[in-house]
């Protein structure tokens, strides 16, 4: 049984990247260079909606978002974790530049208006925050990982301040959102994407699973004006610890290397 949900769902996930390979050559041709007007970015909202259903993901949301260009922050687990944000808020990410010149993933992140930038030197995170904060200023929400890493899912790591650092410039709300894919283990185990596995063998297991249920809670947003980069970054960690730490029988955070 699972072997056919595989092959079914690989063959949906197919057509359904074919679909947004034609998106993107005829709508967002454009999308790293100007802003995503609100047409496109329901475009891109209804495709990641059909690419979670396609992976089986069932989502829950509590709390609401609002309109205004927010710098989203996240806990980070696995890389479902993009298209669960990207279904449910109209925000571009921030990925490593490498990832510009991967076959199709490349052409789809630059679409969707995602935001590449290179990682490494001394001043590398400093220069990634100055061009989220443009970005917030002409008017669109991004969303970022500040534990710079993906986790077991028990809990959250500690948060890099240097990237909140778009928000103070910007003077831009920050919007906390807690992931937790619940699971009678604790953390559903097909979803924490670690230890340098590769993603295609990640998909695999994803795919095999019937449903995967997740639990989206975005908390209450954060005023940037009056302090600084690393007190907003404590208010966002509190914030989401406590919602994906709220239960008593899940394990202990372990630190996992940068698989992404």
């Amino acid at each position: 049984m699972k072997k056919l949900r595989v092959v079914y769902r690989l063959s949906l996930l197919a057509l359904h990247v074919a679909v947004g390979l034609l998106i993107t050559a005829t709508l967002l041709r454009h999308g790293e260079a100007r802003p995503l007007k609100n047409d496109k970015r329901a475009v891109i909202s209804w495709w990641m909606r059909r690419t979670t259903r396609i992976l089986g993901l069932n989502i829950k949301v509590s709390g609401v978002s609002s309109e205004r260009p927010m710098l989203v922050v996240s806990n980070h687990i696995s890389w479902l974790d993009i298209p669960v944000l990207a279904s449910q808020l109209p925000i571009s990410f921030v990925s490593k530049i490498e990832i510009r010149q991967w076959p199709l993933l490349g052409v789809l992140s630059a679409g969707a208006g995602t935001l590449f930038i290179r990682r490494g030197g001394k001043n590398a995170a400093n220069q990634a925050a100055e061009q989220i904060a443009f970005r917030l200023r002409r008017g669109d929400s991004v969303a970022v990982f500040p534990e710079g890493t993906t986790t077991n899912g028990a809990g959250v790591r500690r948060f890099h301040p240097r990237l909140f650092g778009a928000a103070t410039h910007s003077e831009t709300y920050v919007q906390p959102v807690a992931i937790r894919y619940p699971h009678t283990l604790g953390v559903h185990p097909a979803t924490p994407f670690m230890n340098d596995e590769p993603l295609f063998s990640h998909g695999l297991r994803v795919l095999a699973e019937r449903r995967i249920d997740v639990e989206l809670t975005l908390c209450r947003p954060l005023a940037s004006h009056a302090v600084d980069r690393r007190k907003l970054s404590e208010q966002a960690h509190a914030a989401i610890r406590q919602i994906v730490e709220s239960r008593p029988d899940l394990p202990r955070t372990q630190a996992m290397p940068d698989a992404r």
